[in-house]
């Protein structure tokens, strides 16, 4: 019965921290990773609207502007002027991790998301 106690604890814990991860996700991180979820080719309309109010939103950080204007000129790839700058916030320690989840799943697009990149920015929408 204590070890049933101990593993139900312990299954609660690892089950919230998940909920946590994505909750922590900043408000512009998870909308790019939505619409990258659903993406065929390139942005819809509506998502590049919001794009943009992501661009122009002074809460936005520089990184996540970085993967905003990226994802708005995508055309089924990132265009040869977004791609040096992905690739330079990829290295950039300052960088969070969701936001270089982003930026590699952009970087290694080619028309759609993989499933394995789906996985991966399944984690950041609540």
């Amino acid at each position: 019965m204590r070890y049933s106690l101990a593993s139900f604890l312990v299954l609660l814990f690892l089950t919230s921290s998940v909920d946590t991860v994505a909750a922590a996700e900043t408000k512009a991180v998870q909308t790019m990773a939505g619409i990258l979820l659903k993406l065929n080719h390139f942005p819809s309309d509506g998502d590049k609207e919001a794009l943009k109010g992501i661009v122009e939103n002074e809460e936005t950080s520089e990184h996540e502007r970085v993967v905003a204007q990226a994802l708005i000129n995508l055309e089924h790839k990132v265009s040869a002027d977004g791609k040096p700058k992905l690739e330079a916030l990829l290295k950039d320690e300052s960088a969070s991790e969701s936001v270089k989840t982003l930026a590699m799943v952009l970087v290694n697009l080619a028309h759609t998301p993989t499933e394995a990149d789906k996985e991966k920015l399944q984690k950041l929408v609540p």
